[in-house]
């Protein structure tokens, strides 16, 4: 389905209840000044280092928000959507300085840098981009406290995810389509994850052979928060979170800009219901996966839309590869394919204004995802979220189940599985395959009362506490049953960096990625 996105006439009589977006669509800027100056400042994030400091923090946030990101108004748009249809670069740097949030977006469903790049607003686009990147880092490192807190009140365990498609009528799908097992730990507030499908995008597999280490509570020579990402591959490991306070690169920055067009995948779960499942006597289905049992209920008004836009008159009706934005910004949407910047338009003589048309495409599907919810899993919907925010910002596949789990589903059920369809034969199926809660590390005993006894525990205490050494060194004392289902040796310890590998860059990475990306254009 294609249309044009005609911009609507912009009167400022529709905006006199909200102050912000009043004064942008009169072009106030002293009054739009003065409302910014009064709003409380947030501190340097690297020194929120407790919960209840990150609470209030956000309590503050939340305050700025309120004032900078109002969408009661004509086509659900923030005054940063306002300032950028009339291309007023003053006030969409005073928004974003001041912590308006870029990846809201309108009732179109577009962010204001996503209509920035398509307007060819190349100014304030690039003002956008750079303070979105410093921005959306502020608000992980505010979020971080909570997270970790999370983590550390979590019960300890082992876990496994199975990823594979199956198909009812296309034969050998499973054998022939990509799989894969994620094997996680958690201890205390650590958390590793080792995966070989990264993500999978219809018919575009990614695979990467990869252990990601999220240090909670850090160690000697990482801060608490850094995240760890192995290449069982290439044997090389790099701190994915390495310079993201910093600014974007001048390379970032332009290859963001060198694209086409920009698109907008999206899963709407918001109006989701459940529908029960029953078998030929008409009673509510049931099946056990795993360990649990589960009852089968279909999910109806799941609707998946992919929307594309590229300016009328581009160089080119094809969109560009994809250009993935930093991962821990928020963005609501996979990635972005960016539209080439050139002269900005020009500046309006009055707040009504007409800018150039864009050409939409819009896919929209009804999925009926399938899911199995049992009240007998350990871990309870909302502790997992917190778990798979640190994963999603690495993982696609990952990512797509944590938009299906903002699904409220009842109360003290789990969705231990999951069936997504991705054409109408074949489906992706999610399953929680096996949970195993681990044993504290240091237990406490009653000491024998034989001196010899006494004399023998003493030389093992070194060895059991981890007081002296970091934990990434110490031994896991697991139970059994976890070392047999871990396909590590009985001893090892699970966080634990082995030996043998380097230490790259994240600009090595990317520098790689975009060598193998530019290869693959040439053939």
């Amino acid at each position: 389905m294609a249309k044009s996105a005609t911009p609507p006439t912009i009167k400022p009589e529709n905006y006199a209840h909200s102050p912000v977006h009043y004064a942008v669509a009169l072009a106030d800027h002293t009054t739009l000044s003065r409302i910014i100056s009064s709003l409380p400042r947030l501190p340097d994030p690297s020194l929120i280092q407790t919960e209840s400091d990150s609470l209030a923090q956000e309590n503050i946030a939340d305050q700025i928000s309120a004032v900078l990101d109002r969408r009661d108004v004509p086509f659900r748009e923030t005054p940063l959507h306002l300032a950028v249809r009339l291309n007023d670069l003053f006030a969409a740097r005073a928004l974003a300085t001041a912590g308006a949030d870029v990846s809201l977006q309108n009732s179109a469903g577009w962010n204001a840098l996503q209509e920035a790049l398509c307007r060819r607003a190349s100014d304030i686009a690039l003002v956008l981009l750079r303070l979105h990147h410093r921005n959306a880092w502020s608000k992980w490192r505010r979020r971080l406290p909570r997270v970790i807190a999370a983590l550390r009140r979590m019960r300890d365990f082992y876990m496994e995810i199975s990823f594979h498609f199956e198909s009812s009528v296309i034969p050998f799908v499973g054998k022939i389509a990509p799989s894969d097992t994620y094997r996680i730990w958690k201890r205390d507030g650590n958390l590793r994850a080792d995966t070989s499908l990264a993500g999978f995008d219809g018919l575009k597999i990614q695979r990467a052979d990869q252990s990601f280490l999220f240090l909670g509570d850090g160690d000697h020579a990482h801060d608490a928060g850094s995240l760890l990402v192995l290449n069982r591959d290439e044997r090389k490991i790099f701190d994915a979170f390495e310079n993201a306070g910093g600014p974007m690169n001048e390379s970032d920055v332009a290859g963001f800009c060198s694209q086409t067009s920009v698109y907008r995948p999206g899963m709407d779960v918001t109006r989701a219901e459940l529908v029960g499942r029953t078998n030929w006597r008409r009673q509510e289905k049931t099946e056990t996966v795993g360990e649990w049992k589960a009852k089968v209920y279909e999910m109806h008004n799941v609707v998946f839309s992919f929307r594309s836009r590229k300016v009328a008159g581009g160089e080119s009706d094809v969109a560009g590869s994809e250009q993935v934005l930093p991962e821990w910004v928020p963005m609501g949407r996979k990635s972005v394919d960016l539209t080439s910047v050139t002269a900005p338009a020009p500046r309006r003589a009055s707040a009504t204004v007409s800018l150039a048309q864009s050409k939409e495409k819009e896919y929209v599907r009804s999925l009926r995802p399938s899911v199995w919810l049992t009240e007998q899993f350990p871990l309870k919907t909302e502790e997992l979220l917190p778990l798979l925010d640190i994963l999603a910002n690495k993982v696609k596949a990952v990512r797509r189940l944590r938009e299906l789990l903002t699904t409220t589903f009842p109360a003290g059920t789990f969705p231990v599985k999951v069936a997504i369809p991705v054409v109408p034969t074949v489906r992706v199926v999610i399953t929680f395959t096996k949970f195993v809660e681990l044993q504290p590390l240091e237990q406490f005993y009653t000491p024998f009362s034989s001196p010899r006894h006494l004399v023998s525990d003493e030389q093992h205490k070194p060895e059991n506490r981890g007081s002296s050494s970091t934990w990434l060194r110490r031994n896991t004392s697991v139970s059994g049953k976890h070392q047999r289902c871990s396909s590590m040796p009985l001893d090892s310890d699970p966080f634990a960096i082995p030996p043998g590998y380097t230490w790259t860059s994240v600009d090595d990475k990317s520098r790689k990625m975009k060598k193998s990306k530019s290869l693959r254009k040439s053939k």
